[in-house]
Protein backbone atom coordinates (compact mmCIF):
# COMPACT_ATOMS: atom_id res chain seq x y z
CA UNK A 1 0.00 0.00 0.00
CA UNK A 2 2.81 2.36 0.87
CA UNK A 3 4.72 1.60 -2.46
CA UNK A 4 0.57 2.23 -4.20
CA UNK A 5 0.80 5.68 -3.13
CA UNK A 6 4.17 6.54 -3.39
CA UNK A 7 3.71 6.34 -7.15
CA UNK A 8 0.31 7.52 -6.81
CA UNK A 9 1.73 10.76 -5.71
CA UNK A 10 5.02 10.57 -8.25
CA UNK A 11 2.05 10.32 -11.20
CA UNK A 12 0.14 13.41 -9.88
CA UNK A 13 3.15 15.63 -8.96
CA UNK A 14 4.87 14.63 -12.92
CA UNK A 15 1.02 15.26 -14.14
CA UNK A 16 1.21 19.07 -12.27
CA UNK A 17 4.09 19.38 -13.43
CA UNK A 18 3.40 19.05 -16.78
CA UNK A 19 0.47 20.86 -16.69
CA UNK A 20 2.09 23.85 -15.43
CA UNK A 21 4.68 24.48 -18.17
CA UNK A 22 4.28 27.23 -20.03
CA UNK A 23 4.91 26.96 -24.06
CA UNK A 24 7.98 27.82 -25.59
CA UNK A 25 6.23 27.98 -29.48
CA UNK A 26 3.30 29.47 -30.92
CA UNK A 27 2.06 29.14 -34.22
CA UNK A 28 0.75 32.52 -36.43
CA UNK A 29 -1.12 32.67 -39.18
CA UNK A 30 0.22 35.27 -41.87
CA UNK A 31 -0.33 36.20 -45.28
CA UNK A 32 0.92 38.75 -48.03
CA UNK A 33 0.52 42.42 -47.33
CA UNK A 34 3.86 44.39 -48.39
CA UNK A 35 5.97 45.87 -46.35
CA UNK A 36 4.72 44.30 -43.56
CA UNK A 37 4.05 40.65 -44.42
CA UNK A 38 4.80 38.08 -47.22
CA UNK A 39 6.31 34.94 -47.52
CA UNK A 40 8.81 36.72 -49.83
CA UNK A 41 10.09 39.16 -47.69
CA UNK A 42 13.65 38.96 -44.99
CA UNK A 43 12.03 37.33 -42.05
CA UNK A 44 8.07 37.40 -43.47
CA UNK A 45 8.03 41.07 -43.22
CA UNK A 46 8.41 43.80 -40.39
CA UNK A 47 5.78 43.51 -38.83
CA UNK A 48 6.08 39.41 -39.04
CA UNK A 49 10.21 40.41 -37.45
CA UNK A 50 8.43 42.37 -35.62
CA UNK A 51 6.10 39.51 -33.90
CA UNK A 52 9.07 37.40 -33.88
CA UNK A 53 11.24 39.46 -31.09
CA UNK A 54 8.39 40.14 -29.09
CA UNK A 55 7.93 36.37 -28.35
CA UNK A 56 11.35 35.88 -28.73
CA UNK A 57 12.15 38.29 -25.72
CA UNK A 58 9.96 36.27 -23.49
CA UNK A 59 11.34 32.96 -24.74
CA UNK A 60 8.52 31.66 -27.33
CA UNK A 61 9.80 30.55 -31.00
CA UNK A 62 6.84 31.38 -33.78
CA UNK A 63 6.32 29.23 -36.18
CA UNK A 64 4.14 30.88 -39.17
CA UNK A 65 1.91 29.63 -42.04
CA UNK A 66 0.81 31.60 -45.16
CA UNK A 67 -2.67 31.69 -46.02
CA UNK A 68 -5.32 33.34 -47.76
CA UNK A 69 -6.88 36.26 -45.39
CA UNK A 70 -9.85 34.48 -45.09
CA UNK A 71 -8.30 31.51 -44.45
CA UNK A 72 -5.68 32.61 -41.84
CA UNK A 73 -8.54 34.09 -39.57
CA UNK A 74 -10.97 30.92 -39.56
CA UNK A 75 -7.95 28.76 -38.92
CA UNK A 76 -7.66 30.63 -35.97
CA UNK A 77 -11.09 31.21 -35.03
CA UNK A 78 -11.47 27.52 -35.24
CA UNK A 79 -8.22 26.81 -32.81
CA UNK A 80 -6.40 24.92 -35.73
CA UNK A 81 -3.83 28.11 -35.35
CA UNK A 82 -2.91 29.72 -32.43
CA UNK A 83 -3.25 33.38 -33.55
CA UNK A 84 -3.00 36.02 -36.64
CA UNK A 85 -2.02 39.70 -36.94
CA UNK A 86 -1.57 42.52 -38.15
CA UNK A 87 -5.18 42.89 -37.54
CA UNK A 88 -7.58 45.91 -36.40
CA UNK A 89 -10.26 45.27 -33.93
CA UNK A 90 -14.23 45.19 -34.66
CA UNK A 91 -16.76 44.25 -32.55
CA UNK A 92 -17.08 40.95 -33.90
CA UNK A 93 -13.29 40.19 -34.07
CA UNK A 94 -12.90 41.24 -30.11
CA UNK A 95 -15.93 38.68 -29.96
CA UNK A 96 -14.28 35.98 -31.55
CA UNK A 97 -10.77 36.50 -30.77
CA UNK A 98 -8.55 37.72 -27.60
CA UNK A 99 -6.80 40.96 -28.82
CA UNK A 100 -3.27 42.08 -27.97
CA UNK A 101 -2.19 45.87 -26.89
CA UNK A 102 -2.00 47.75 -29.95
CA UNK A 103 1.36 47.02 -32.00
CA UNK A 104 1.30 50.41 -33.72
CA UNK A 105 -0.82 53.02 -35.19
CA UNK A 106 -0.99 53.68 -38.82
CA UNK A 107 -2.90 56.22 -41.80
CA UNK A 108 -5.95 54.90 -43.61
CA UNK A 109 -6.44 57.25 -47.05
CA UNK A 110 -8.19 56.89 -49.59
CA UNK A 111 -6.29 56.58 -53.73
CA UNK A 112 -7.13 57.32 -56.13
CA UNK A 113 -6.32 57.72 -60.22
CA UNK A 114 -5.54 60.62 -61.60
CA UNK A 115 -6.54 59.76 -64.85
CA UNK A 116 -10.20 59.19 -62.79
CA UNK A 117 -10.23 61.75 -60.57
CA UNK A 118 -11.58 61.96 -57.25
CA UNK A 119 -12.18 65.26 -54.65
CA UNK A 120 -13.89 64.86 -51.50
CA UNK A 121 -14.07 66.39 -48.45
CA UNK A 122 -16.46 64.35 -46.39
CA UNK A 123 -17.77 60.64 -46.74
CA UNK A 124 -20.63 61.76 -48.64
CA UNK A 125 -18.85 63.18 -51.49
CA UNK A 126 -18.38 59.49 -52.06
CA UNK A 127 -21.35 58.60 -52.86
CA UNK A 128 -22.37 57.05 -56.74
CA UNK A 129 -18.53 55.47 -56.65
CA UNK A 130 -17.15 51.89 -56.57
CA UNK A 131 -14.89 51.14 -53.48
CA UNK A 132 -12.02 48.46 -54.30
CA UNK A 133 -11.22 46.29 -51.05
CA UNK A 134 -9.24 43.61 -49.57
CA UNK A 135 -11.05 40.38 -48.81
CA UNK A 136 -11.40 40.51 -44.89
CA UNK A 137 -10.22 43.95 -44.49
CA UNK A 138 -11.90 46.73 -42.09
CA UNK A 139 -10.37 49.15 -44.19
CA UNK A 140 -13.68 51.51 -45.33
CA UNK A 141 -15.58 50.63 -42.50
CA UNK A 142 -16.47 54.02 -42.13
CA UNK A 143 -18.24 53.94 -45.23
CA UNK A 144 -20.55 50.86 -43.72
CA UNK A 145 -23.79 53.00 -43.70
CA UNK A 146 -23.33 54.04 -47.37
CA UNK A 147 -22.42 50.50 -48.40
CA UNK A 148 -25.28 49.31 -46.69
CA UNK A 149 -28.19 51.88 -48.57
CA UNK A 150 -26.40 51.12 -51.42
CA UNK A 151 -24.61 54.40 -52.03
CA UNK A 152 -21.00 52.72 -52.49
CA UNK A 153 -20.60 49.42 -54.54
CA UNK A 154 -17.89 47.04 -53.13
CA UNK A 155 -15.48 45.18 -55.25
CA UNK A 156 -13.33 42.36 -53.00
CA UNK A 157 -10.20 40.92 -54.09
CA UNK A 158 -8.28 38.80 -52.43
CA UNK A 159 -4.29 40.95 -52.96
CA UNK A 160 -3.29 44.13 -53.36
CA UNK A 161 -1.63 43.33 -56.50
CA UNK A 162 -5.30 43.25 -57.68
CA UNK A 163 -6.88 45.67 -55.98
CA UNK A 164 -4.46 48.63 -57.12
CA UNK A 165 -4.01 47.40 -60.52
CA UNK A 166 -7.75 47.41 -60.80
CA UNK A 167 -7.22 51.03 -59.62
CA UNK A 168 -4.86 52.03 -61.68
CA UNK A 169 -7.48 50.68 -64.68
CA UNK A 170 -10.32 52.64 -63.90
CA UNK A 171 -12.42 49.23 -62.74
CA UNK A 172 -13.10 50.98 -59.34
CA UNK A 173 -12.96 54.43 -58.31
CA UNK A 174 -11.35 54.59 -54.97
CA UNK A 175 -9.37 52.23 -52.47
CA UNK A 176 -9.09 52.63 -48.90
CA UNK A 177 -5.84 51.19 -47.74
CA UNK A 178 -2.75 52.29 -45.36
CA UNK A 179 -1.05 54.95 -46.99
CA UNK A 180 2.09 53.10 -46.30
CA UNK A 181 1.49 50.11 -47.93
CA UNK A 182 -1.05 51.59 -50.33
CA UNK A 183 1.89 53.13 -51.67
CA UNK A 184 4.01 49.98 -51.51
CA UNK A 185 1.52 48.22 -53.92
CA UNK A 186 1.83 50.94 -56.27
CA UNK A 187 6.04 50.57 -56.70
CA UNK A 188 5.81 46.96 -56.76
CA UNK A 189 3.13 46.15 -58.91
CA UNK A 190 2.03 49.01 -61.30
CA UNK A 191 3.89 50.56 -64.56
CA UNK A 192 6.01 53.73 -63.97
CA UNK A 193 3.19 55.59 -65.61
CA UNK A 194 1.11 53.69 -63.62
CA UNK A 195 2.50 55.00 -60.27
CA UNK A 196 2.86 58.60 -61.47
CA UNK A 197 -1.50 58.43 -61.42
CA UNK A 198 -1.69 57.36 -58.06
CA UNK A 199 -2.63 59.96 -55.04
CA UNK A 200 -4.80 59.91 -52.06
CA UNK A 201 -7.23 62.37 -50.13
CA UNK A 202 -5.28 64.09 -47.61
CA UNK A 203 -8.42 65.19 -45.72
CA UNK A 204 -10.02 61.49 -45.49
CA UNK A 205 -7.37 59.95 -43.50
CA UNK A 206 -8.44 57.30 -40.78
CA UNK A 207 -5.86 55.50 -37.98
CA UNK A 208 -6.31 52.54 -37.40
CA UNK A 209 -4.47 50.62 -34.37
CA UNK A 210 -3.10 47.52 -35.01
CA UNK A 211 -3.19 44.02 -33.26
CA UNK A 212 -2.33 40.50 -32.92
CA UNK A 213 -5.44 38.31 -32.18
CA UNK A 214 -5.69 34.82 -30.05
CA UNK A 215 -7.27 32.33 -30.61
CA UNK A 216 -9.99 31.44 -28.09
CA UNK A 217 -10.15 27.79 -28.71
CA UNK A 218 -6.34 27.73 -28.19
CA UNK A 219 -5.84 26.31 -24.24
CA UNK A 220 -2.86 28.40 -23.87
CA UNK A 221 -4.55 31.60 -25.36
CA UNK A 222 -4.42 34.25 -22.27
CA UNK A 223 -0.65 32.81 -21.60
CA UNK A 224 0.18 33.75 -25.14
CA UNK A 225 -1.69 37.06 -25.13
CA UNK A 226 0.21 37.87 -21.73
CA UNK A 227 3.28 37.62 -22.94
CA UNK A 228 3.24 38.99 -26.06
CA UNK A 229 2.20 42.36 -24.91
CA UNK A 230 5.39 41.78 -22.14
CA UNK A 231 7.41 41.03 -25.05
CA UNK A 232 6.72 44.10 -27.03
CA UNK A 233 7.34 46.36 -23.72
CA UNK A 234 10.57 44.87 -23.74
CA UNK A 235 11.36 45.47 -27.21
CA UNK A 236 9.78 49.31 -27.07
CA UNK A 237 12.47 49.50 -23.78
CA UNK A 238 15.35 48.09 -25.67
CA UNK A 239 15.10 49.85 -28.88
CA UNK A 240 14.08 46.60 -31.29
CA UNK A 241 10.86 48.24 -31.65
CA UNK A 242 12.05 51.61 -33.41
CA UNK A 243 14.79 49.63 -35.61
CA UNK A 244 12.15 47.29 -36.82
CA UNK A 245 9.28 49.09 -37.76
CA UNK A 246 10.15 52.68 -37.83
CA UNK A 247 11.36 52.86 -41.41
CA UNK A 248 8.01 51.05 -42.58
CA UNK A 249 5.28 53.43 -40.49
CA UNK A 250 6.23 56.45 -43.25
CA UNK A 251 5.09 55.83 -46.69
CA UNK A 252 7.27 55.77 -49.50
CA UNK A 253 7.50 58.10 -52.48
CA UNK A 254 6.34 57.56 -55.94
CA UNK A 255 8.49 60.38 -57.23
Amino acid sequence: MRVFFVQLFIFLFAASTVADEKPTKIRLTNGEWAPYQSEDLPGYGVSSQLVTKAFEAVGIDVEYGFFPWNRAMLLVEQGAWDGTFMWVLTPERERLYLASDPLFVLREVIFYSKNNPVEATELEDLNGKVMGALDSSAFGQQFAPLIDDGSIIVARVPNNQQLFQMLAMGRVDFVPELETSGYEAALEHLTEDQQKQIGHLERLAYPWSYHLLISRQTEHGPYFLDAFNRGMEIIRANGEFDRIIGPYIRPRSLN
